[in-house]
């Protein structure tokens, strides 16, 4: 049973709070300077101890993160499907106190069906980001200017002196110079930025980087990626929304499909590109309808978003070649995984594949076939017992957790990492309040930096279709 709507706190009055700014004072050059302030060394990771459930998430703190919701809703959307149940894991860390909806009405209705007693429903933005029983806002919400809604929070949340974290959803919708302006702001207000490149959390991407850090491969030496975007083929469901098939609200197979993808590889290999060339093409202008069940119900609808994205290109680090082809819809009659990256080193190889197309959602299986190097266990995934023999003999690993729930685990474990670094778990020395970006950690957690970069990648995509021309890429990882 829901609350009672008497029950139900709302915020009816748009008067600001009093209050200064939560201002660090750390200047853009001292950020960029130092490109992640978590750590000022690389961590040494073994037997992904990195990887295990933290402390702050199994001790009772009364000292929880205060979260506010722009998007939560009780019916559906992202938020409710990964975010809420998240929290509901991490409670002893992190509350829900406020929500935002394009009406109270909704707001109300779903702090009474999520049964979310210390919630208070606000009627505008400026009630919302000024209120004090607010300490990290996540935006979680569909076929909306981002650029808009963050300025407006940044701007009222002045009145809250409390506010420490933006949490946004990937993809972005808005251009690389409102991002810039988006990453200025919130440096200057001394607010954190979390963005959703949840892949990076993922076991089996973590496991994948410890191996590459540790030397188990040897050199990367090329990398073939495959993959595909379900909901950009032939067919798609009825009730899927009509935003994702239209190429000017930014959510489609290149931002989302291969921007996920990308920049699991990037993290992985803990390297940016140099060049990149790319095709973005758009097959299927038409798609055939199914009902739930997957039967045709005899309409079409139009695609305006790609349906195919050919890419090439070779990273900082090595001069490593990758191809990447994503395409829409899926394999006929499962001949072929959804997604398969093959990273091909000096002393072995790595293969990641999954039944989805999309990395950041899906539990994969790791294969590592190679050499073992002197010193460094390769670990089993039964028992977590180092193996036996030299590092002249050859090695298998296949690491897979049957039970995952990617969907809901990689948004767990970022929201973790959140309370890691709030509460300073790992104990770290001189931690500061804010730093700006993770770019290839094992600590930490993505930024709007990290997006930024990301975003800029994906323009030069667009950018080189429209040329018919390989990219030089190397200086977009700079800011301003």
């Amino acid at each position: 049973m829901g609350l009672p709507t008497n029950n139900i706190k709302s915020n009816n009055n748009s008067n600001n709070n009093n209050g200064s700014n939560n201002n660090t004072g750390i200047s853009k050059n001292r950020i960029w300077k130092r490109r992640s302030l978590i750590t000022n060394k690389r961590n040494s990771i073994s037997g992904m101890t990195y990887n295990l459930r933290s402390k702050v998430s199994t001790i009772p703190n009364t000292g929880s993160i205060k979260v506010g919701f722009v998007g939560l809703s009780f019916k559906k959307g992202w938020a409710l499907k990964t975010h809420y149940p998240a929290i509901l894991q991490l409670s002893s860390q992190f509350e829900i106190t406020a929500l935002y909806n394009p009406t109270i009405d909704s707001s109300i209705s779903t702090i009474r069906e999520l049964k979310l007693r210390n919630a208070t429903a606000f009627p505008t933005i400026e009630s919302f980001a000024s209120s004090s029983g607010v300490d990290m806002i996540v935006i979680s919400i569909e076929n909306m200017n981002h650029y808009e809604i963050i300025m407006s929070l940044l701007k009222y949340s002045q009145n809250n002196a409390n506010l420490k974290y933006l949490f946004v959803e990937w993809g972005l919708k808005c251009s690389e110079k409102e991002l810039e302006t988006i990453c200025a702001e919130t440096t200057k207000n001394g607010i954190q930025t979390i963005i959703s490149l949840q892949g990076r959390k993922s076991p089996y991407i973590l496991r994948a980087k410890e191996l590459i850090a540790q030397g188990y491969i040897g050199e990367i030496n090329s990398i073939e990626v495959a993959g595909n975007g379900g909901w950009y083929g032939y067919e798609r469901p009825q009730k899927s929304p009509a935003y994702m098939f239209d190429i000017k609200n930014g959510t489609n197979l290149v931002t989302t499909t291969f921007g996920h993808t990308i920049d699991v590889l990037q993290y992985i290999t803990s390297s940016y590109f140099s060049t990149i060339n790319a095709m973005v093409i758009n097959n299927i202008p038409e798609q055939e309808l199914v009902d739930d069940f997957g039967n045709k119900i005899g309409q079409k609808a139009p695609k305006t978003v790609p349906d195919h994205l050919l890419f090439q290109g070779t990273l900082l680090n090595g001069n490593v070649p990758v191809s990447c082809s994503i395409k829409g819809g899926k394999p006929i009659k499962k001949f072929t995984k959804n997604l398969v990256i093959d990273i091909h080193g000096t002393k072995g190889d790595i293969k990641l594949e999954g039944d989805a197309g999309f990395v950041e959602i899906t539990n994969l299986v790791l294969y590592y076939g190679g050499i073992k190097p002197n010193n460094s266990p390769i670990y089993k995934t039964s028992d977590r017992e180092p193996t036996t023999g030299d590092s002249g003999k050859e090695t298998m690993e296949v690491y897979h957790l049957r039970n995952y729930n990617a969907l809901v685990g990689n948004i767990f474990r970022l929201y973790q990492s959140i309370a890691d670094f709030h509460f300073n778990t790992k104990q770290i020395e001189n931690l500061p309040s804010q730093f700006a970006m993770q770019e290839f950690e094992f600590e930490g957690f993505p930024t709007l930096m990290d997006a930024l970069f990301l975003v800029r990648l994906i323009d030069n995509v667009y950018k080189s279709n429209d040329l018919g021309s390989t990219l030089d890429v190397s200086k977009i990882y700079q800011y301003p």
